[in-house]
């Protein structure tokens, strides 16, 4: 379970944080211009729960119905909230999801009670520097912050210790929750192809934090540089490019990142067939730490040096070339 994010956003709000940015997402030819400038709420205001009501009039008004999504995420490095519009019809990914388990399975109370400290270690390291910086070369990610890695090394053990349990939870059983954390803590099992497959299959689960955790499980896998035990199916990641949900899309996207890191030319050829347009809405949101991975696979995609693509700082000069060098890839593969 990804809870550095929600936790961070709690912390955030106790501490009346400014809107750093509105970006948007499954826009389908919206005029976006429009849209920003209908907006009353403005970078530098500050959040309030008026503030957030007002937003919600202002978006129904200009689309004439309410969004799809409307996700509010702390912070940026200025610690700014970050606001993210989906424009679609639903927020469900397009992808046929996995039918919905059925089974009344639980974890262990033991491993439930493991994600809890979790929880309580990421709000008390929320606001740490350390806290948001990973290792991944183990496979498995371990925080900087020594209180949440210790949590972390206990799951590792858990996983170890009770992987029948972990994979009959993550599917078959109808708690998304049990399965969510056994997804997140499967990611810390011993590398396997059954391992590979079961993250695999829970990208398309019909909850969004269980897709959530498999998708960052996934990413941590292929960022580590250890070999992996299985193929991840790209098909499926490439579709949820084109998600009405934002966290499909940012972690797919990062696991995409991965697998082009060698500049794999089908894989490159069907991101370009299939999501380019899904693909470029995300390289535009505003704060790189949340565009970084799509902007990779753009880079790829128009055949930019690895170094140019690799800086951070984009502008928007640069984004506008790459996105025009983007949108010939059908010519290059």
């Amino acid at each position: 379970m990804r809870l550095a994010t929600a936790l961070t956003w709690t912390a955030c709000c106790a501490a009346q944080v400014s809107v750093g940015s509105v970006d948007f997402y499954d826009c389908q030819g919206a005029n976006l211009d429009a849209i920003r400038a209908g907006l009353s709420v403005r970078p530098g205001e500050r959040w309030s729960p008026e503030v957030k009501a007002r937003l919600a009039a202002d978006l129904r008004r200009l689309l004439g119905q309410p969004p799809s999504e409307v996700e509010s995420v702390c912070c940026n490095d200025r610690g700014e909230l970050l606001i993210y519009v989906g424009l679609g019809s639903s927020p469900e990914p397009g992808a046929r999801l996995n039918p919905a388990p059925a089974e009344s399975l639980s974890l262990p109370h033991r491993i439930v009670a493991t994600y809890g400290k979790l929880d309580t270690e990421w709000r008390r390291a929320a606001t740490s520097m350390a806290s948001a910086l990973e290792d991944h070369s183990r496979g498995y990610a371990l925080s900087q912050d020594p209180g949440v890695r210790a949590v972390q090394l206990q799951i590792r053990e858990h996983a170890l210790e009770n992987w029948p349990a972990l994979e009959a939870v993550a599917a078959r059983s109808s708690d998304a929750r049990h399965r969510a954390i056994a997804v997140d803590a499967i990611g810390y099992a011993e590398h396997s192809a059954r391992q590979v497959e079961i993250l695999a299959r829970a990208v398309l689960d019909p909850d969004r934090e269980v897709r959530n955790n498999a998708l960052r499980a996934l990413h941590v896998l292929v960022s580590s540089g250890i070999e992996l035990k299985a193929i991840i199916p790209r098909d499926r990641l490439i579709a949820l490019l084109a998600s009405g949900t934002r966290t499909d899309r940012a972690k797919s996207a990062a696991v995409l990142a991965g697998l082009t890191a060698d500049r794999n030319t089908e894989t490159l050829r069907a991101i370009c067939d299939l999501a380019l347009e899904s693909l470029i809405e995300c390289t535009r949101w505003t704060w790189a730490g949340h565009a970084y991975w799509a902007r990779l696979i753009l880079g790829r995609l128009g055949g930019m040096d690895e170094a140019t693509i690799r800086d951070r700082d984009w502008g928007p000069a640069i984004l506008s070339v790459a996105i025009e060098r983007a949108r010939r890839c059908a010519a290059r593969f």
